[in-house]
């Protein structure tokens, strides 16, 4: 901890070495834990009195981070990225600080102006115990210790990346504890993830949980809760304790079937993390941000984080439209079923980012068999792979980050990312070939 925080210093010296009329590049990735890193860079930055200009990215950051060098930046601070980006930032040739929580390339930086601050190279295990938005928090603690309040979304980022399976950890742990020291976060009481919908429309448009031969087919949703006597109109906090006690049985009957994780069954019914700055629960507010992040709404998802109570209403709105689309594809799946090799189950995605989100919910809720599941993305001429496995996998030693940084080095393009969930990104290779070369480092 020592040592991250002189490097957090460090790096807070960096930016406060120029003038407040310095507009803050801000590059962060487009998914949840991204979002709200940038989002507690901008609120940090502007209580310094300096300005910012963001972009969240989308898988592959090569093509992306490209446009940097037609820009005449002071400095750029990447969140939720950058380690497995240092080359071309390195082109950049301008000072840069990099919070980071992905494995981090094992060699030294070429420029002293780029500082990195991945949570990987001080011990701290950047699959559970911190995420991005994490890694962004201690940064703005460091600038200045009255962003405290910036906890709340540090916890979303968080679970964003599933980090709150089986409770924080490490310095999430930390994060939870202080704002929940400082009242900024209270635990609710137990109960479904579920908004303030319909229960006909809550349960058919629940994706994380997916609920199989449910989540998405209102028809049968409809005659589920007829069935248990429970008025499909009403809503989830209107409901008897008798209401709720059957619902939740018929629920967790539905996914045993599948034989879920451990921890994915515990997150069915819990207590639920609640803010008095959220008008919902923090995990919500994390598929809210995820929803308008994939729908290619990053404006709206930043703004979100920066004033929810403008942004809110239009933000639910975006999310209900992807969630029709995503669990058309996913409904789909689940009828037709995955396609599989020795090691692996796998299924095609017709655009990454909707294979990113697919192969996460189809690892947690669909009957995979001990294998992880990679979702392929064949597309002008370029390959898009996403892979997700479970903890259980990870702690038998798969290390999927490895896997596609391996699978890169023998076939070209890049990849990298998490033990629990990576990607990659290949071109002049056939989709048959990728498999194999996949199936084979993964056996």
């Amino acid at each position: 901890m020592m040592e991250i925080e002189k490097t957090l210093k460090d790096a807070a010296n960096l930016l406060l070495s120029f003038s407040k009329t310095t507009t803050v590049r801000v590059i962060s990735h487009y998914d949840t834990d991204g979002i709200t890193a940038a989002a507690i860079l901008c609120k940090a930055l502007d209580r310094k009195g300096y300005g910012f200009h963001v972009t969240l990215l989308k898988h592959p950051f090569k093509e992306e981070l490209s446009k940097l060098k037609k820009e005449d930046n002071e400095i750029i601070i990447f969140s939720d990225l950058g380690s497995g980006q240092l080359d071309m930032i390195e082109e950049l040739g301008c000072p840069a600080i990099i919070l980071d929580h992905h494995q981090p390339e094992k060699r030294e930086i070429n420029m002293d102006s780029i500082i990195q601050i991945n949570s990987n190279m001080f011990g701290i295990d950047g699959n559970y115990e911190i995420s991005g938005a994490g890694m962004s928090y201690m940064f703005a603690k460091e600038l200045d210790g009255r962003n405290k309040d910036l906890s709340v979304l540090a916890l979303t980022g968080a679970i964003g990346d599933k980090q709150h399976l089986g409770g924080f950890r490490g310095l999430n742990r930390d994060i939870f504890d202080e704002a929940k020291k400082e009242g900024l976060i209270q635990i609710g009481e137990s109960e479904l993830k579920v908004g303030d919908d319909s229960m006909e429309k809550e349960i058919t448009l629940s994706i994380d949980p997916f609920y199989p031969g449910l989540s998405g087919r209102e028809e049968r949703v409809r005659e589920m809760l007829n069935s248990l006597h429970i008025d499909p109109e009403k809503r989830y906090h209107n409901l008897t304790v008798e209401e709720r006690r059957k619902l939740h049985s018929e629920l967790y009957l539905r996914l045993l079937r599948n034989n879920l994780q451990p921890e994915i069954i515990d997150e069915v019914v819990k207590e639920r993390l609640k803010s008095r700055v959220l008008p919902i629960s923090l995990e919500r507010f994390s598929d809210t941000l995820d929803a308008c992040g994939k729908s290619g709404e990053t404006g709206l998802a930043l703004s979100l984080c920066l004033d929810i109570k403008r942004f809110y209403e239009q933000a639910k709105k975006v999310e209900n439209e992807y969630k029709k689309h995503l669990l058309s594809l996913l409904v789909n799946l689940e009828n037709e079923g995955l396609k599989e090799t020795d090691t692996m189950k796998y299924f095609y995605s017709p655009r990454a980012s909707i294979g990113s989100v697919m192969s996460g919910i189809v690892m947690n809720y669909f009957p995979c068999g001990g294998k992880p599941v990679f979702s392929i993305t064949d597309k002008n001429g370029k390959i898009h792979v996403s892979c997700r496995a479970t903890r259980e996998l990870v702690d038998k030693g798969l290390d999927l980050g490895a896997v596609m940084r391996a699978v890169a080095s023998k076939l070209g393009g890049s990849g990298g990312g998490h033990k629990i969930a990576a990607g990659g990104t290949f071109e002049n290779v056939s989709s048959e070939e990728l498999l194999s070369t996949i199936d084979k480092l993964l056996g």
